[in-house]
């Protein structure tokens, strides 16, 4: 062999081996990208644990407010379940899939694009995301994470023993007098119409809200282990009427309402 062969042969082998060891750049999202409303929108915001479902979306937009351009790479992080470690962009939305494991509680799920100078994404201290973790289709459960991203978002699901159908509410007593309270109780149901545990409940007035209060404040009350949360309503001394109370749940089951009259005290 000349001289010659042998740097070609070199220089062909060297290149073979420079081809298989580099890795293909991705397209993420340019500097100054945000995600639309800086949220992602879960479809359900409730799943029922071991499989169940929920579709993350999310509108990633660049700096001059348009849709980043397709194929834009998005991660994505849990701390509960699974999710599918990275998605592409198609006129600027990108959608994955979370899929529940057996433990139930709020999965919180962050999306990010983009890195220091609109390259890479880089790492650092888990801290600074509210996840525990760096990207995997698994639960996160320790390292670094991304964080000099272009564009951040979260969103939260909440997995559940089942998924809720129904919510059924009543009033203990039925009736009020001025002055007086009464304890709201809804009751949730799967499709089956077995009770539904740790469920977060929305209380609301949706009649008669100048004159009577509840005592959640509009936070969530979380079912106990038959299905079942409790609010207060109240009414002040001048009351009369009715007031109507509608407790909602997460995941599109049928709102409950209970009406309550109010006379005054004899």
């Amino acid at each position: 062999m000349t001289l010659r062969k042998a740097a070609l042969l070199l220089f062909v082998l060297s290149l073979m081996v420079s081809l298989g060891t580099c890795n293909q750049a991705i397209m993420v999202a340019p500097p100054g990208s945000e995600f639309a409303g800086n949220s992602l929108i879960p479809n359900p915001t409730f799943i029922a644990a071991h499989g169940d479902v929920s579709v993350i979306s999310g509108l990633l937009l660049d700096g001059t407010g348009q849709p980043v351009a397709d194929g834009t790479v998005v991660q994505f992080f849990t701390n509960l379940g699974r999710i599918q470690e990275q998605g592409k962009t198609n006129d600027g939305v990108v959608r994955v899939n979370l899929t529940s494991d057996s433990r139930s509680g709020t999965a919180t799920v962050t999306a990010v694009s983009g890195g220091d100078g609109g390259g890479a994404p880089v790492t650092t201290a888990a801290a600074a995301l509210p996840v525990a973790g760096f990207a995997s289709s698994m639960s996160v459960t320790g390292g670094s994470v991304v964080t000099a991203a272009s564009a951040m978002a979260t969103t939260d699901v909440i997995i559940g023993s089942a998924r809720p159908a129904l919510v059924v509410v009543t009033a203990d007593p039925p009736r009020l007098t001025t002055g007086r309270a009464a304890t709201i109780l809804a009751q949730v149901f799967d499709e089956s119409g077995n009770p539904v545990a740790n469920v977060p409940v929305i209380f609301k007035i949706t009649s008669g809200a100048a004159f009577a209060r509840l005592d959640s404040g509009g936070r969530a009350v979380f079912t106990d282990n038959t299905g079942r949360a409790t609010d207060t309503l109240r009414t002040n001394s001048t009351a009369t009427g009715s007031v109507e109370v509608t407790a909602t749940v997460p995941g599109g089951a049928t709102p409950g309402t209970v009406t309550v009259p109010i006379n005054p005290a004899s």
